[in-house]
């Protein structure tokens, strides 16, 4: 234990956290800038691809809303749906919708894909299962880009083509044909727009939408697409009647996906994956289908819970962990929300921060021990100069101010040897100043002494004399203990003892209840009438103040005078008294004892120089004792 308060062991356990401090500030700077620039590398990936979408997302929409929108005002379109004839709007609507798919088809897929207005082969020299209208020689489309086309009633159900009966009454509903019903392909999971909960579907579709569905592909098929649907709504053209909508979809294309996820595979921090999260699930070519429920529940919350459109978390694929970027499509929209998401696996990353935390980590501990090295080196120069100061304090501990240490060097070291010296220097002058200080009454008067300046052996000075005297105060504290009357007349001469200092006065003595402020001696201010005034008005204040919280309430009468006297130090040899001597002496006791209870008053000199500070009125002229001729004293009235 001795060892540990020892200059060596200090100065160990002084580096040795500064070091390791160092080392983990490091660290951590490292591991944030790293992670930061990780995650900068995936967010530009994510924000080409979301950019990419966007730009596509708007050119599409540009081009589709006109012909929806010529078709929602065809007359012939409107007529079947009045009637509920929906298996002839949906006849009406499929060759254009179709002829738009194929179009879009050709703009979008790479080339090679469409030929002769439709699709026959596959790339790889297979043939492609191809829709309805390949029988009717119309342009042929894989099944897996068949247009999604349906009617939504007003109540916001998917409704089924049904036909009029011979009467022109409504038949029994009936299906169509599944090789002409296109939509057939795709079924979903409900009839009914569940999201619309109590809300209208005439409310929210005001114009055309777009929105975002997950249909599933084939009755019996597990693949599921996400289909950017344009919703067009159908009013009767006179009286603004709404019909109900239909709805048109085309699957969002995962080409950019899979090359992103091949691109980055074979990279050394790890595939992206990327989906759509649509209607609570998430749809993907690159995410496994058994992680995708959960990343899409994780999905849902963050959206839920922060109403952010974009965000990134944590989730675990495989029990991995991956970061996970997603970006909501269709922020502003009434319908359902979705959103694109990609992730990346920080595996790569986890094992980058292990390796840099392990040299890192190396690296401090040689950080270490360098400094151990360099501690005991420089510590058996500093331990022989620092245990000879630990010894002069000592010394000085025990009252022995003439030690000395010797300087050894000009260094640090040495100035601080120095330094002791000159302390220890000061130390016993201190001392000696010391029997000064207990020879006077005031600081001032010893500062005076201390410094030499002055003639406080006697001199004549123009001084104002404040006394401050205790009214009744025999009567209060006859019957008063001892210790009780101590203890008041200390709160009492402890609070006029600052009052005086705070103006500039010196304390000559204390006479009993009795306190004498000088202003002027040894040092004149300049203005020493006027702020003996202004002390003596404190001074009621106060005492007004102590007394609402005093145990005994205390009056006071102050009298002031202003004239020369004699100052100088009187007494012995052994003890000095710092005073003054003269007629305005006896002039200021006098006055002092005329005031009654709360009053100031003074002589005509220290009214004159103190008239703008107060209102003051003349008392009648009095014959004082010890004062031959007549007095003209003043009375304060008002500050």
């Amino acid at each position: 234990m001795k060892w540990l308060s020892s200059f060596r062991a200090r100065l160990i356990l002084t580096v040795f956290p500064v070091v390791a401090v160092i080392t983990l500030a490091t660290l951590v700077l490292a591991e944030w800038k790293f992670v930061g620039a990780y995650k900068r590398l995936f967010a530009e990936q994510f924000e080409s691809q979301i950019g990419g979408f966007t730009a596509a997302k708007k050119k599409r929409t540009e081009a589709l809303s006109v012909v929806l929108g010529r078709l929602a005002k065809s007359p012939a379109m409107l007529k079947a749906v009045e009637q509920d004839d929906f298996a002839s709007a949906l006849q009406f609507l499929r060759p254009e919708l179709e002829e738009l798919t194929s179009q879009r088809l050709q703009s979008e897929l790479p080339g090679g894909a469409v030929r002769g207005g439709g699709f026959g082969t596959r790339g790889d020299g297979g043939s492609d299962k191809v829709g309805p209208e390949a029988a009717r020689g119309g342009p042929r489309i894989p099944l897996s880009q068949t247009p999604y086309i349906a009617m939504i009633d007003p109540e916001g159900n998917f409704v089924t083509a049904q036909r009029k009966g011979p009467a022109g009454g409504r038949g029994a509903p009936a299906r169509m044909k599944e090789e002409n019903d296109s939509s057939a392909e795709f079924r979903r999971k409900t009839g009914r727009m569940q999201w619309l909960g109590d809300r209208r579907l005439e409310d929210i579709l005001q114009g055309q939408q777009v929105g975002y569905l997950r249909v599933e592909q084939g009755e019996d098929s597990r693949n599921e697409q996400v289909r950017e649907v344009f919703i067009t709504p159908l009013r009767d053209q006179e009286s603004g009647e709404f019909l109900g909508a239909f709805l048109f979809g085309l699957p969002l294309q995962v080409l950019a996906e899979r090359i992103l996820y091949e691109q980055t595979k074979r990279s050394e921090f790890g595939e992206i994956m990327s989906g759509v999260w649509v209607e609570e699930g998430l749809v993907s070519t690159t995410i496994p289908k058994e992680s995708r429920q959960e990343i899409a529940a994780q999905v849902a919350a963050a959206i839920q819970q922060s109403h952010k459109s974009q965000r990134e978390i944590t989730v675990r694929v495989d029990g991995v962990k991956h970061q996970l970027f997603y970006r909501v499509l269709n922020p502003d929209s009434p319908f359902p929300l979705a959103a694109q998401v990609n992730l990346y696996p920080l595996e790569a990353l986890d094992r980058e921060l292990a390796e840099l935390r392990r040299e890192v980590g190396g690296l401090g501990l040689i950080a270490l021990l360098l400094a151990l090295l360099l501690v005991l080196w420089i510590s058996r120069g500093l331990s022989g100069p620092i245990r000879e100061l630990v010894e002069g304090t000592h010394e000085v501990e025990q009252g022995n101010f003439d030690v000395r240490v010797p300087v050894r060097k000009n260094d640090e070291l040495g100035r601080l040897a120095a330094s002791f010296n000159e302390m220890t220097a000061g130390l016993a002058l201190q001392e000696k100043y010391r029997s000064v200080l207990n020879a006077v009454a005031d600081r001032t008067v010893a500062q005076q002494l201390i410094e030499q300046r002055g003639t406080l052996g006697g001199e004549l000075r123009h001084v104002s004399m404040l006394f401050c005297d205790i009214r009744g105060f025999t009567a209060l504290t006859e019957k008063m203990q001892p210790a009780e009357v101590i203890e008041l007349l200390n709160e009492h001469m402890t609070a006029l003892t600052d009052v005086a200092y705070q103006h500039g006065g010196i304390v000559d003595k204390f006479v009993g209840d009795l306190i004498m402020v000088l202003f002027g001696a040894p040092v004149s201010t300049g203005q020493d009438a006027l702020r003996s005034v202004e002390c003596a008005l404190k001074m009621l204040e106060v005492r007004r103040s102590l007394n609402e919280i005093s145990k005994h309430s205390l009056e006071v009468g102050i009298g002031i005078a202003t004239g020369s006297v004699v100052a100088g130090c009187m007494g012995s040899d052994q003890r000095l008294s710092y005073t003054v001597l003269g007629h305005s002496v006896n002039l200021a006791s006098r006055l002092c004892s005329v005031a009654q209870a709360g009053e100031i008053v003074m002589d005509a000199e220290t009214h004159e120089a103190a008239r703008e500070l107060i209102q003051a009125e003349p008392m009648p002229p009095m014959q004082l004792k010890g004062i031959s001729e007549p007095v003209h004293p003043w009375r304060v009235v008002a500050a």
